[in-house]
């Protein structure tokens, strides 16, 4: 489970490119993580502000990867 790897304020790019075209953002732009929901017994997800955009939220962690 990706979040499990993922704590506020990691940098994050996009995992899936074709979600990055389809939402208008920079394919390598870099994004900050806002919010983790759902840990526990719920489907996590995250929430990423780009600079730029609005913040995406309640997003699958898989579709992002952490810049190391």
């Amino acid at each position: 489970m990706a979040s499990a790897t993922m704590a506020s304020g990691d940098e994050v790019v996009f995992e899936r490119l074709d979600l990055a075209d389809a939402l208008g953002i920079w394919r390598n732009a870099k994004g900050r993580i806002v919010g983790i929901h759902g840990q526990g017994s719920l489907t996590p997800t995250v929430d990423v502000k780009f600079d730029g955009h609005e913040t995406l939220q309640r997003y699958l962690p898989d579709l992002f990867r952490r810049v190391q």
